[in-house]
């Protein structure tokens, strides 16, 4: 049989030199030993542990933890085997590849970190339009605004960054404006201009006041307060 121990048997100063894939059963309390015997893939097809000569073998761990490292030839034929295994699929066993673990926190610390480099810089117009495209309280504190702006570009870089770099940003801020002011209805999920459906969500509507740029024109024009041209009369 083949024994592995846990990964206390690594040296930590030699951790950065590998690339390692961590097995770690769910109960170590309750940990004894476990053999991985061979097992059928979910289309039937039988999968068999062959070692690194070519020769069936079995994995029989006596450890909850265990460490393989990929740049190994005989441990990356065993993760082969055991990444498909039953045990991993039902959770029994958990496969973290911790070199994909650390890149994807890596990835995500610097994506959060320029969020919130972009939040800190942001314009009074920007901090009022993101407020107002993630209905922040606009009658807040400015600086609670910001505040909360750079929480979330903390918390949720992508969503923040997607907001924030939207093209369409400032016809989104429009048309929140103009339901806030009552200018487009909105009642039953739909959005109405006066008595016509322009929209059941805020894509659609975006689609309809470019198509109406005349009444998109009129719309801005009564939501900025300002008083309408007279019709002139022609004279006799």
């Amino acid at each position: 049989m083949l024994l592995l121990k846990a990964s206390k048997q690594t040296k930590s100063k030699d951790m950065e030199n590998y690339n390692f894939v961590k097995y770690e059963f769910h109960d170590s309390k309750s940990f004894g030993f476990y053999i991985f015997s061979n097992y059928k893939k979910r289309n039937g097809k039988r999968v068999q542990y062959l070692d690194i000569n070519g020769e069936s073998a079995t994995i029989r761990w006596i450890d909850p933890i265990a460490m393989l490292d990929l740049n190994n030839e005989g441990h990356r034929l065993m993760d082969d085997f055991l990444k498909g295994h039953p045990a991993i699929r039902s959770n029994e066993w958990k496969r973290t590849d911790l070199k994909a673990e650390e890149k994807k926190e890596t990835t995500s610390t610097l994506d959060s970190a320029r969020a919130i480099i972009q939040a800190a810089k942001m314009t009074d117009k920007e901090v009022t339009q993101f407020a107002t495209l993630k209905r922040l309280n606009l009658q807040s504190d400015f600086d609670v605004l910001r505040a909360k702006i750079i929480t979330i570009a903390q918390g949720n870089p992508e969503s923040f960054m997607e907001t924030f770099f939207d093209p369409e940003k400032d016809l989104r801020v429009f048309i929140v404006d103009a339901v806030r002011e009552k200018k487009i209805d909105y009642n039953n999920s739909t959005f109405y201009y006066g008595k016509e459906a322009i929209g059941t969500n805020e894509e659609q509507v975006l689609v309809w006041l470019k198509d109406n740029k005349d009444i998109l024109a009129i719309l801005k024009h009564e939501l900025r307060g300002d008083e309408k041209p007279s019709k002139k009369t022609s004279k006799a």
